[in-house]
Parts: structure tokens; sequence; C-alpha cells
């Protein structure tokens, strides 16, 4: 079974997580960057933004995709939704997890950004097999990679 991760990080807290994650389960990491970098109004309005490379070339292979990446303002980033609506992101038959990471761990809309993206992956044709809301840092802020270590280590990866 060939699992890849998709991550889009903007401080470098869901890159670490990506990196951490890879390292336990042995997977392919898969970074979305962007022609232009997006911000936060262009996520409140679900818009997407231009990707670079062909990120969806590297999961036409994949049993399992793990997604990751930041909430900003209670939504999820243009990099993930370009990546969702892309034509050629084929995501039939995959098992996908959702993992974002929000600045506050009190945070409640997580499920709502959940939801969005679970219903685009839905749509292509995958399986939404779980969904986990993980605390990163405020944007722009890197919280080291000891507390994303710790928070990551909350969950048992391995099993999934």
């Amino acid at each position: 079974m060939k699992t890849v991760i998709v991550y889009y990080s903007h401080s470098n807290n869901t890159r670490a997580a990506a990196e951490l994650l890879s390292e336990k389960i042995g997977a392919e990491l898969v970074e979305l960057k962007e022609k232009r970098r997006g911000n936060v109004l262009q996520a409140v309005f679900r818009m997407s933004s231009r990707l670079t490379g062909e990120p969806w070339d590297e999961i036409k292979d994949a049993d399992r995709i793990y997604l990751m990446f930041p909430i900003w303002a209670g939504k999820s980033v243009p990099a993930v939704n370009a990546f969702l609506r892309n034509p050629r992101t084929d995501l039939n038959d995959k098992n996908v997890f959702i993992v974002t990471f929000q600045s506050s761990p009190d945070f409640k809309g997580s499920d709502q950004v959940h939801d969005f993206a679970g219903n685009l992956i839905r749509k292509k044709g995958g399986i939404v097999r779980e969904n986990y809301a993980m605390q990163g840092g405020n944007m722009n802020v890197f919280v080291g990679d000891d507390a994303i270590r710790q928070r990551m280590d909350k969950v048992r990866w391995d099993d999934l």
C-alpha cells in the first residue's frame, strides 16, 4: 500500500508535522507550492491559488493520502482548495485522512473545514477515513519541532 502526505505549510508548522509523520509511517511527501502565495482573504472566500508543479501526478499510485494544511480565518487554505478542485486530481477509491492545524486549541470551526474539504474529496471519488484537528501556531509563527512532535505523538498514526 502506497501512502503519500500532501501538505501545505506557511509557517513551517505543517511541514514539521508532515515530515514527522512521513518518518513514522514511511510515506512520500508532496508539498503544495503556489506560484503566488495565497492570502487570508482568498481563504475567507474559499478561493484557489495557482500551484506550481504537478502534485496530482504524484498521488496517482497512492492508496492512502494524508492531506495536511493549516486553517486560516476558519477556512481551508487556497493551495489546498486548488489541489482539490483541479480536474487532474484523481482521488477515486483513495483513502484520505484530513489533518488540519489551527492556532487555538479552543477553535471549534475545524469541523466545517473538514466538511468542506471532505465534500471536495468525495466529489472526486475519495473516501474520507478520519479527520484530525491539531494545534499548530499563530500565522507566521513556528512553534518549534518539539511542540509539533508532542502534539503529533498524541495520535497513533501507524494504526490508521
